[in-house]
């Protein structure tokens, strides 16, 4: 029992009709990545469909014409992709409910591989650093003045790396799940899970925010100002 691993890294992968890469390219990135990893953590990946998301249920249960966030990126910014993303924030839950006693949880997005400058070296440190009770997400826009529209992702949070104690998950999926329920009533739009992150912030329990960008900084700032901040 004391040698059981007390992080849990999470990720998942949904196939989506149409989409720019392939399922192929998805399965390289994620064999190049999560196979060369080394640690003292479960690695749990997730295997749905785009009808297994609770986004895509919910969205079903409306009599409300549903649209949703295209950006500059139509191909990309599906429906079906839009409720991939949020899916993760179950994928945290459902690795919760299946490992009790681990006290972390990590959110890694299944292709990060292709992000610049993330290698599985710089990932193995990160987990090797990431500190328990740490309930962090990196970004790269302050709070302060923040704008949130459904014309863009909102980059307050990146999206790809959550850092997530185990008395927090539940939280988080509650929270999520409240925003985007409220915001298609609202608007009848379904948009960026960062975009519903951001709105959910002020509701939800202190987030430590960390400074970064789409690169190997979401994994290489996270323990900037976390000895103050915890301290």
């Amino acid at each position: 029992m004391g040698n059981r691993p007390q992080i849990a890294l999470v990720t998942g992968y949904i196939p989506i009709s149409g989409h720019p890469r392939s399922a192929q390219e998805y399965g390289a990135l994620g064999e190049n990545m999560f196979g060369a990893l080394r640690g003292d953590f479960y690695i749990h990946p997730f295997y749905e469909t785009v009808g297994d998301t609770w986004l895509s249920k919910l969205i079903q249960t409306t009599s409300q014409d549903v649209s949703h966030s295209v950006a500059d990126n139509s191909q990309k910014n599906s429906l079906a992709y839009h409720c991939v993303q949020h899916q993760k924030f179950a994928w945290l839950l459902k690795a919760h409910l299946l490992h009790p006693l681990t006290k972390t949880f990590v959110w890694m997005d299944y292709g990060v591989g292709h992000v610049p400058g993330i290698t599985p070296d710089v990932v193995m440190d990160f987990m090797a650093a990431v500190k328990p009770d740490d309930f962090a997400i990196p970004g790269c826009s302050e709070r302060d003045g923040l704008v949130i529209n459904d014309y863009w992702p909102c980059w307050r949070f990146c999206g790809g790396v959550m850092v997530v104690p185990d008395n927090m998950v539940y939280k988080l999926y509650k929270g999520i799940h409240k925003t985007v329920r409220e915001h298609i009533a609202r608007t009848n739009n379904v948009t960026w899970e960062v975009n519903s992150l951001a709105r959910a912030e002020p509701s939800l329990p202190p987030i430590r925010w960390y400074e970064a960008d789409h690169n190997e900084t979401m994994f290489t700032n996270y323990s900037k100002g976390l000895h103050n901040e915890q301290g």
